[in-house]
């Protein structure tokens, strides 16, 4: 890791903004099903999740061209203070559908500033130092998804439930002024970059992920992997609340224990070398290890054996994110970050969804205990299946770059 003291400086600055903001936001979450939950409606939850979640992938290839062609600190800056306000009017207006409404309007906006910051974060960097500064915006991602909901509840049940949304206005608007304030910007500027970004559909990040001989088969065996572990998380809550009779309490511990380990991966990815070869490795290994994390926490009789498994697969996840991100933007031509980031947002955040309708569907043919059986024996055969493919593809771009280095 070789930052210079000016990005030791804005990677700190920017860490510390998207903790406030991912913090918040995880906070704010938590404060909005605690609002729609006694209503004793579960669509209403379910558009709620839809809604904060879905422009992600509708406005992905409009943001991503937006953000490569506009100077990112003006345009975060405005994204910013655009979602403190629409925060602000979710805490004032309680009912359903304007909760939802507004959860769309604010989603919609995250949809613009996700690739916009995670395009900025290697102009700040410098490509020798994206794996560690991806390992440092994983594990603040990662911290707030911990403390988020603890907060959220103890907020809500302290103040009510308006308050836990100003906070989160407030971590935009803070986040926004912090913005402005890095010394770093990422500027289409130069003409050959403005020609390269200029001369692509908004639809480059796609076709760029799958012309890639190299992304494509490790986009493809991560979302097959990711839709395996998205169908278990669904049924988490009912195996360890129904099948291993056990309270709240012991649930949201085995969600911190992963996201402990996840913090703790990520950090520890921050170390990984950039050669494509072990990116790929790195990626392809760790998806396994969690796949048979995942697979033994069906097996367990108790609770408590449950904490070191989901620790580790934890510990594995976070290095997996990081690889997956820093071998994506080692790869990507600096004038289609935007786009690359927006389009793998899309993918994932679809995946998500698909996955989630899979769970709710597959619980009502199967056990809970048999869907973290299954998940995990699908994750880990995914990784080995669809793994080598991935991995020649990666020597025999690090061949054709040795060659062309000659």
């Amino acid at each position: 890791m070789t930052y210079s003291a000016l990005q030791r400086r804005d990677i700190r600055l920017l860490a510390g903004l998207r903790a406030v903001s991912f913090l918040g936001d995880s906070v704010a979450m938590t404060a909005l099903y605690l609002r729609l939950a006694p209503l004793g409606h579960a669509w209403a939850i379910a558009a709620l999740s839809i809604a904060g979640t879905l422009p992600l992938v509708l406005f992905a290839p409009l943001a991503g061209s937006l953000v490569d062609r506009v100077p990112a600190k003006r345009l975060l800056t405005l994204l910013g203070v655009a979602e403190g306000v629409v925060c602000v009017a979710i805490g004032y207006w309680h009912g359903l559908y304007a909760t939802i409404g507004l959860m769309l309007a604010l989603s919609s906006f995250v949809a613009f500033s996700y690739p916009g910051y995670s395009a900025l974060v290697p102009s700040i960097a410098g490509e020798e130092n994206i794996a560690a500064s991806q390992g440092t915006m994983q594990a603040v991602q990662g911290a707030a998804s911990v403390l988020g909901p603890v907060i959220g509840g103890v907020l809500v049940g302290s103040v009510g439930q308006s308050w836990p949304l100003y906070l989160d206005a407030l971590s935009y608007v803070v986040a926004a002024v912090a913005t402005t304030m890095l010394r770093h910007d990422r500027r289409p500027s130069p003409r050959s970059t403005i020609e390269l970004a200029q001369s692509h559909t908004m639809l480059a990040g796609v076709s760029f992920l799958w012309n890639d001989r190299l992304l494509r088969p490790i986009v493809l065996t991560t979302l097959v992997f990711l839709l395996a572990i998205n169908v278990v998380n669904v049924g988490e809550v009912f195996f360890v609340t129904v099948t291993l009779h056990s309270s709240a309490i012991y649930y949201g511990l085995v969600g911190a224990s992963f996201g402990v380990g996840s913090v703790a991966g990520s950090l520890l990815a921050g170390r990984l070398g950039q050669g494509l070869v072990n990116l790929a490795r790195s990626i392809l290994v760790t998806i396994t290890v969690v796949g048979v994390m995942i697979g033994l926490v069906g097996l367990v009789s108790r609770v408590a054996f449950i904490y070191p498994l989901m620790a580790v697969a934890g510990v594995a996840a976070g290095v997996a994110n990081v690889a997956f991100f820093t071998l994506c933007t080692v790869r990507s031509p600096e004038a289609l970050r935007g786009r690359v980031f927006a389009a793998i947002g899309a993918i994932f955040t679809g995946d998500q969804i698909g996955a989630t309708a899979t769970g709710g569907m597959v619980l009502a043919l199967v056990s809970p205990r048999t869907v973290f059986q299954v998940g995990g024996v699908a994750a880990t055969l995914c990784a080995l299946v669809l793994g080598p493919v991935a991995l020649r593809a990666s020597r025999q771009a690090h061949a054709r770059e040795d060659d062309q280095g000659a």
